[in-house]
Formats: structure tokens, C-alpha cells, sequence
């Protein structure tokens, strides 16, 4: 019985010792030995001195190397006109499709030009595109200045493409033009017919031509004209020479053995953009970039759970031109920090971007934590950041920052963390 009793007893006396140490949801742990000694706790930083060194540099996308020709009428602001040139197409042509017979050239009978107007201001009315003759002489080198003459007295067409799509099908019976609206991708397919005296067969050059387009509407205007897949098109009738007999030889494919593409499509554009001074620029054509050294704390770098990172960045001055012209910019780490050649990480889980729209001054936040939380998995990265457009060359806007030297608007980090949680000591 009494054996019975201290069994009891020892029983009852173990549950209470362990009860002793079970932390309650509802009430302070009993074991503070083994309870954590602090709490979690939230950080918000503003770094304002963090970024130094920092710089611009001009030129890594010029004209011919975009992805896109700019044509703009913009006062007081830019002249921007698209030129390319087209391929030679010889001086003998198949006589019959799908025949290796050919004869000698005699004349161009008429030509297509087909080009794609990739984005517009739909803001703007009346748009206008004209088109040019220019010197088949025309490369990468060719300046604004060069062609003030040919794109004063060589006219050849004048066509209102808002006026051109109101016709029924968006054809003109009576110059033979049509356009194609693509409202999935916003673009327009633009074709023009051009006669014998506009699209003139000059036999000592096999038929090799070169063209220049200004465009114009009811207020500003701003557009992007395809290259490459979407770069425009001649398609020639050709009166070839078949034993003696004049045969006209119209091609009405895309493909076919007469359309020639532009082995040179670039765009000249006036005033030049404005030097580069002490502020930040990022944008414009040719395209300049900016680059920011950051110093991260090491505190946060080594130990701290980064849960959000913002690039603040004060504008110098607007980006000038049309709604459409807005572009976007994106915050790069580096490889390796070369200054000017610095080699960007071209990885979307490393890259923030946000959008500058056109004449606005606000302050610009661009989210950085993808950044921040990639220097913190190498500490012998350079925490070194590079701005540039998404899209660069692809729009004559640029915006500039205040710098660093600038103390009351220089850049800034901000960082929201979470410090090394304090374990408690068992």
C-alpha cells in the first residue's frame, strides 16, 4: 500500500515539473533559459549618403545599331527623319517565274514600298508621312546636316495615313496606297505605290535607291518605324528584255525575286542630344547610362533579412516629348565594376525597372530589393548599379537625375530589414 502510494506521488510530482516547463500561447514562458531573449524587429533605413562616385556615359546604342528608325516633329525639341537605302537589284531579272532565263533590265515600271510604323502618339491627328528621294550614298556617317538638301527638293509622296484609314478598306482607288491597322500589336502596315519617276531604275547603279521619311501631324509628333523583320520593303515591276520583246514583270509577293530589303536603315535627327554634364543621365539616342557605387552597411549585408530596397532618384530636369515617347529604365549589378565597361548581369531576377514618363519631375522609386538580396549571397561583389533604358536608341527622350554632389536631391537607398534575431542563452 505504501509502495502503491509513492508510486502515486512521483507520478504527480513528474507531470508538475514537466508542466512546469511547457511555453503557454497565453501567458510568459515558464523556462526563460530556453525562451528567446528578444523580439522580432522591423527596420525601415534611409541611407542618404550611401551612393557615391557615380557618373554618365554616352554612346553605347547609336542610330544604325537600334531596333528601330525615329522619325519625331518636335520644336524646340527634335527633328528626327528615318533613312534607309535598298539593295541593287542587278541588271538582269527572270523573264518568267520559277525560269533561270533572264534578260537585261530596261526600266523600272512602278514599285511598292511597304513599312511598319511600330508606335505612334494616337493622341496626335493628321498624321502625315512624306517621302524623299536621297543619295544612295547614305551610311552610318551620314549626318542631319548632310541631307538638309535632298530633304528640301526631292519630294516624291505626301500621304495622311488618318485619312488613309477613314477610306472604305483602307485603300485610296486613286493612288493605289492601303494601310493595315494591327490593333493587337498597335501598328500600322503602311504600302505606297510609287510610279516610274519615284522610283527610278537607275541601270550604271543595278537599281539600288535610297529614301528619307518626315512626318508630321496636328500637334507633336513622335513615331517608330520597324527594321530588321518589320523594315521596309520595295517591291519592283520590272520591263525586261525577253529576245527583243519588252515584258513587264510585276511581283505581287512578298517574297518574290524583286523586293530588296535595307541593308543600311538608321535615322538622322537635329539638335544633336546635349552634352553630358555632372547630373545622371539615362536614355536618348545615342543612348547614355549612368552608374551608382552603393555602400552597403555591412550590419545588414552580412546578417540582415532585407525585406524591401528602394532607389530613390530626384530629376534634374524633365524628359522632354510626346505621352507614347515614355520609356523604361532598369537598375543592372555588375559583373565587375570597369567604370564606363562595366559588363551589366543581364538576369531579370537582378534587374528593377520602373517607367519615366514624359514631362514629369516627380521622384522616381525604383524597387531594388532583387538587387540588394544578390549582394548579399556574394560579399565580394561590387555593389555597383548601372541605369539604363529598357529599350535603348529606341526613343529620343532622356531623363537626368541630380547626382550625388547635389546634397539636397542626391540619390538615396532606402531599406526596410530585419536585424539578427537575439536567441536567447540556454
Amino acid at each position: 500500500m505504501k509502495a502503491a502510494r509513492t508510486a502515486v506521488l512521483g507520478a504527480v510530482l513528474a507531470a508538475a515539473a514537466a508542466a512546469a516547463c511547457v511555453e503557454r500561447m497565453t501567458a510568459p514562458g515558464n523556462c526563460p533559459d530556453y525562451c528567446p531573449g528578444g523580439q522580432v524587429t522591423l527596420i525601415d533605413s534611409l541611407l542618404a549618403t550611401s551612393i557615391s562616385r557615380d557618373s554618365a556615359f554616352r554612346g553605347y546604342v547609336l542610330p544604325n545599331q537600334g531596333a528601330v528608325m525615329l522619325a519625331a516633329d518636335l520644336p524646340g525639341i527634335v527633328d528626327g527623319r528615318a533613312i534607309f537605302r535598298f539593295s541593287a537589284v542587278g541588271q538582269r531579272f527572270p523573264i518568267k517565274n520559277n525560269d533561270t532565263t533572264t534578260g537585261a533590265i530596261l526600266a523600272g515600271d512602278s514599285a511598292r514600298l511597304t513599312f511598319f510604323i511600330t508606335r505612334r502618339d494616337t493622341a496626335a491627328h493628321d498624321l502625315t508621312v512624306r517621302l524623299y528621294r536621297l543619295p544612295i550614298a547614305i551610311d552610318t556617317t551620314t549626318t542631319f546636316a548632310d541631307l538638309s538638301q535632298a530633304f528640301t527638293d526631292s519630294l516624291l509622296r505626301t500621304v495622311n495615313l488618318d485619312t488613309l484609314i477613314a477610306k472604305p478598306g483602307r485603300v485610296d482607288s486613286t493612288t493605289g496606297d492601303s494601310i493595315v491597322v494591327d490593333t493587337t500589336n498597335k501598328r500600322l502596315f503602311v504600302s505606297l505605290k510609287l510610279d516610274s519617276s519615284q522610283a527610278r531604275y537607275v541601270f550604271a547603279d543595278s537599281g539600288k535607291v535610297a529614301y528619307g521619311l518626315r512626318i508630321s501631324a496636328d500637334s507633336l509628333a513622335s513615331v517608330a518605324i520597324g527594321k530588321g523583320d518589320l523594315g521596309p520593303l520595295l517591291r519592283w515591276h520590272i520591263v525586261v528584255d525577253s529576245l527583243g520583246t519588252q515584258v513587264k514583270r510585276p511581283d505581287s509577293t512578298m517574297a518574290g525575286p524583286s523586293a530588296r530589303g535595307t541593308p543600311l536603315a538608321t535615322f538622322v535627327f537635329a539638335p544633336p542630344a546635349a552634352p553630358l554634364d555632372s547630373t545622371l543621365a539615362v536614355g536618348g539616342v545615342p543612348s547614355a547610362r549612368s552608374i551608382l557605387r552603393v555602400a552597403f552597411p555591412r550590419g545588414i549585408r552580412d546578417s540582415g533579412q532585407i525585406i524591401r530596397g528602394t532607389l530613390i532618384l530626384v530629376p534634374a530636369a524633365a524628359a522632354r516629348g510626346v505621352p507614347a515617347d515614355s520609356f523604361v529604365i532598369e537598375a543592372h549589378t555588375v559583373f565587375a565594376d570597369f567604370g564606363a565597361k562595366s559588363p551589366i548581369v543581364l538576369d531579370v531576377t537582378r534587374t528593377d525597372t520602373t517607367v519615366i514618363q514624359v514631362d514629369s519631375t516627380d521622384t522616381i522609386q525604383i524597387e531594388i530589393t532583387n538587387l540588394l538580396k544578390f549582394w548579399q549571397t556574394d560579399t565580394t561583389l561590387a555593389t555597383t548599379l548601372v541605369l539604363k533604358a529598357k529599350y535603348e536608341a529606341q526613343a529620343f527622350p532622356e531623363i537626368r537625375f541630380y547626382p550625388s554632389a547635389a546634397a539636397a536631391y542626391r540619390p538615396a537607398v532606402r531599406i526596410t530589414y530585419v536585424p539578427r534575431f537575439p536567441f536567447g542563452k540556454p
